[in-house]
């Protein structure tokens, strides 16, 4: 039997995102143009709401941008990315497979000025060498234990632990 723990309920990830996109604006500067990425369904559904606060700290539109990871290609165009602060977006990172791809995709084509990862969650257990600059929560997890967000009409419900009892 597998036991549920909420991790995040819909007003910690409210808080928690605002707090990224504090991060960020810090962290870009007044003189550079951001594109925000976010990876598969999830990740896009973070990216929209981090979107809201950074423009309201910016003070001017900005648009995020979905980009489908499967395995070794996409079928979805990445934005112009270069000479931009590119900041990628994800809901949990794990192993780093899927960030890694979209990494080597968005540097195969193009020439950001910086690159800058965002998760809600980060489990550690690293296979490739990426490091998170901003996230909501570190949980380390176990084998066998899964962490996942849940979305209700494409919108941020909660974060659930699955864990092996």
């Amino acid at each position: 039997m597998k036991k549920q723990i909420t991790l995040m309920d819909r007003p910690r990830m409210q808080r928690t995102l605002h707090r990224i996109a504090i991060q960020v604006w810090e962290r870009m500067g007044n003189d550079k143009e951001l594109v925000i990425i976010g990876l598969n369904e999830r990740g896009y559904a973070i990216a929209l709401e981090l979107l809201g606060n950074i423009a309201d700290l910016l003070g001017k539109d900005i648009s995020a941008h979905r980009y489908e990871v499967s395995g070794n290609s996409s079928e979805t165009p990445l934005p112009d990315c270069n000479d931009k602060f590119v900041l990628l977006v994800d809901d949990v990172i794990f192993s780093g497979k899927t960030m890694f791809d979209a990494l080597s995709t968005i540097c195969s084509m193009y020439e950001p000025d910086i690159i800058e990862i965002a998760v809600l969650i980060d489990r550690g257990h690293r296979k490739y060498p990426l490091l998170t600059h901003m996230s909501g929560i570190t949980v380390p997890t176990k084998a066998g234990e899964h962490i996942e967000v849940m979305l209700k009409d494409s919108k941020l419900k909660e974060a659930i632990l699955f864990k092996n009892t």
